[in-house]
């Protein structure tokens, strides 16, 4: 066979581009002629807390000491878009307006701060070599406003002593009305109720 007919039978080499070749391409693909991502879009939601109660200076420090532990709340009450309440078996969670903190949290904040008038708080975890006369559950059942333009909060509490029977509590705030469209107000509304639930608790609590 001649030499010119081998060559013809031999395959031709396969020639791999350079990683730098690869690398280029990927960065064109990032230029405005060539691959967009898509565009980040803005935050457009607005966030609220339950506005925190200013309580009168008291020139004593409380004899009363209570271990305060972490509100629970149902757990539709737990995602950071506030709820209205549709009717009895629904509500609606509004994505562009959402509580800035956790809403337990919240309450246990503005609870902290009514009590604090009445008691020393110990809050949860509670060190062991930390006294306290009495402890205080707290238990919500509903916080959120109604499409009719209701205000519902309701909770339960107990309060428990060292060696003693605990002493169970229910509280619903009065009525109230929001305009069903300034979640500022209704923010407003439930921390109002959350200031008096925590005038119950210290009316409730035992004499030291």
């Amino acid at each position: 066979m001649k030499t010119t007919d081998r060559r013809k039978l031999i395959s031709p080499p396969i020639r791999f581009w350079p990683s730098g070749i690869w690398l280029l391409a990927s960065a064109l693909c990032l230029l405005p002629a060539g691959c967009s991502l898509p565009e980040a879009k803005p935050d457009t939601a607005r966030y609220y807390v339950l506005p925190t109660p200013a309580g009168p200076a008291s020139a004593n420090t409380p004899a009363l000491r209570i271990g305060l532990y972490p509100v629970r709340l149902p757990d539709y009450l737990h995602l950071p878009p506030m709820v209205v309440r549709e009717s009895a078996s629904e509500v609606r969670y509004h994505e562009g307006e959402r509580w800035a903190e956790p809403l337990d949290a919240g309450l246990a904040r503005v609870l902290r701060a009514k009590l604090a008038a009445s008691a020393q708080i110990v809050t949860y975890p509670f060190r062991p070599d930390v006294t306290r006369d009495c402890d205080v559950r707290v238990q919500v059942l509903a916080c959120e406003g109604a499409a009719d333009g209701a205000v519902n909060f309701a909770a339960t509490f107990e309060i428990s002593t060292p060696g003693g029977a605990a002493t169970q509590h229910a509280f619903t705030a009065p009525p109230a009305k929001w305009d069903g469209h300034s979640y500022a107000q209704l923010a407003g509304l439930l921390g109002a109720d959350a200031v008096q639930l925590g005038d119950a608790i210290a009316a409730a609590l035992p004499a030291k």
